[in-house]
C-alpha cells in the first residue's frame, strides 16, 4: 500500500462504468497510485465584527451551488501521470446528471464515458454515437463497482464538508485548507463534478474558489500533494439554477445480468 512513511495515500479510483448491452468485460478500476497529501494547518479566520467572516461567507455560497442545477467542466491531473477533463450539468432536485469525461496520459489507453442518470436509471456509454446502455441502480449494491451515488454524483457535497479553514483573498474570492478524511471504497470526490480520485488513508489539501455577484461559487480550485508532484484540479461551475435539460436517451440496451451479481 505504499510506503509506510507517507501515511496519506491517494489511490485512483476511476469510476468509469463502460457497459455493454453484449457480454464485453466491464472496465475495472486502475491500479492504486500512492500518493502524499501535505501536511497543512492554519488559524481559522475571526467573523468580521461587521459581518460574517469568509468560511461563513464561502459555505453559505456553496450550500447554495450545490443545492441547485449547475453545469461544470473539469480539468487536472490524477495520479499515475494521468490528466482528466470533463464536463456535464447536474440537477440535485430532480436527482439528475449528464455528465461526460476522459482521462488520458499516463502511458495508457485513453479512457472515456458518458453517463446520465435519472433518479435511479443509469445510461452509460464511451463515446458519441454508440447505443447507450441502461443499468438499474436498484439493483445495484453499494459495493459494485456500477454503483452510482446520487446523493452526491458531483462530490460538491463532500468537498464541503472537508472545508476546514478560508480566508478572504479579495472580492469574492478565497482561499483556504481541506481537511480530508480516509475514502471508502468507490469513493472519492476530487476533482469536483468528475470524481477521479480517492484518498485512502485521508489527508489534507489546499483550494482557491470564487463567486460572483449573486452569491454563486464559479470556480474550485485544489491542490494534493502526490509523492514528489502537486495535482492541480480545477473546476469551473456556471448556468446556475437554470433548467438542466436532461432527457432520457431515445436509443438504448439493457445491461447483461452479471453486471447486477
Amino acid at each position: 500500500m505504499g510506503d509506510s512513511l507517507k501515511p496519506y495515500h491517494p489511490v485512483l479510483a476511476f469510476t468509469t462504468v463502460l457497459l455493454a448491452a453484449g457480454c464485453t468485460t466491464p472496465a475495472t478500476p486502475s491500479a492504486p497510485a500512492p500518493a502524499t497529501a501535505p501536511a497543512v494547518s492554519a488559524d481559522p479566520v475571526a467573523p468580521s465584527p461587521t459581518g460574517p467572516g469568509a468560511r461563513e461567507t464561502l459555505l453559505a455560497a456553496l450550500a447554495k451551488t450545490e443545492n441547485a442545477t449547475y453545469r461544470f467542466t473539469t480539468s487536472g491531473a490524477v495520479p499515475d501521470a494521468k490528466k482528466i477533463t470533463g464536463s456535464g450539468v447536474h440537477d440535485p432536485k430532480a436527482k439528475r446528471i449528464s455528465v461526460k469525461y476522459k482521462i488520458t496520459g499516463g502511458g495508457a489507453k485513453a479512457e472515456a464515458t458518458q453517463q446520465i442518470v435519472i433518479g435511479t436509471d443509469l445510461y452509460s456509454r464511451s463515446k458519441d454515437g454508440e447505443t447507450w446502455v441502461h443499468l438499474d441502480l436498484k439493483r445495484i449494491k453499494k459495493d459494485s463497482l456500477y454503483y452510482r451515488d446520487m446523493t452526491d454524483p458531483t462530490g460538491m457535497s463532500r468537498f464541503v464538508e472537508t472545508v476546514d479553514t478560508v480566508t478572504s483573498t479579495g472580492p469574492n474570492a478565497y482561499s483556504g485548507t481541506l481537511d480530508i478524511e480516509g475514502d471508502r471504497f468507490n469513493e472519492g470526490f476530487l476533482p469536483v463534478g468528475t470524481p477521479a480520485i480517492s484518498i485512502l488513508f485521508g489527508g489534507s489539501a489546499t483550494f482557491t474558489a470564487t463567486t460572483d455577484a449573486a452569491g454563486w461559487v464559479t470556480s474550485i480550485k485544489v491542490s494534493l500533494k502526490d509523492s514528489a508532484d502537486t495535482l492541480q484540479m480545477t473546476t469551473t461551475l456556471t448556468g446556475h439554477g437554470k433548467a438542466s435539460g436532461i432527457k432520457k436517451p431515445t436509443d438504448f440496451g439493457e445491461a447483461m445480468d452479471f453486471y447486477y451479481s
